[in-house]
């Protein structure tokens, strides 16, 4: 069996036992000694990030209202009262079916359809009400779902009404072109 031919390893090495074995444990020493830096960083940076979010969670709470939109559906009063027809298929327009982007299923005449008043789209009603339950929003142009976006309902079951902008003011925003 060979030994290996190295600096450490050799008995006819300039350096001697001690010193390859002082050169070892330092370097040993040094490894383990980094190892603990590195956790002591790691600790110190998780320990002030959790402090910071949950000095964050105040902020959050005082902010809520941006993020309560995304988390709340429309209550079922409100989705009621959205327009609700059978659906009719046009004659000239046999080649241009219309897609529920709910169920990305085509409305069929007879089936029943709803018409969000602000964007005009048109959905299966059965497909956009569960949409609504959940959201306040068109499922095609994420825009609000026009004055029945008033009244909604957060996900814990209570209800919320918001103020109404007035109708001036509402006029002259579809007034504007879109940028």
């Amino acid at each position: 069996m060979n030994a290996p031919n190295s600096w450490l390893f050799a008995d006819n090495s300039k350096y001697s036992t001690r010193a390859r074995l002082v050169f070892m444990g330092l370097s040993f020493a040094i490894g383990i000694l980094t190892f603990l830096i590195y956790l002591a960083i790691w600790y110190t940076c998780s320990r002030r990030s959790r402090r910071q979010r949950g000095a964050g969670a105040v902020d959050l709470e005082a902010g809520a209202a941006a993020a309560a939109a995304s988390e709340r559906g429309m209550s079922d009063a409100a989705i009621a009262a959205l327009p609700t027809f059978l659906y009719e298929q046009q004659a000239q327009a046999d080649d241009a079916a219309v897609d529920c982007a709910v169920c990305l299923g085509q409305l069929e005449a007879g089936e029943k359809a709803r018409r969000l008043p602000k964007c005009a789209h048109l959905f299966h009603a059965e497909c956009v009400d569960a949409w609504l339950r959940a959201h306040c929003t068109c499922p095609m142009c994420r825009a609000p779902v026009g004055p029945a976006a008033a009244t909604s309902s957060k996900k814990d079951g209570t209800t919320e009404t918001t103020p109404q902008a007035p109708a001036a003011a509402t006029a002259t925003a579809e007034a504007l072109p879109p940028v």
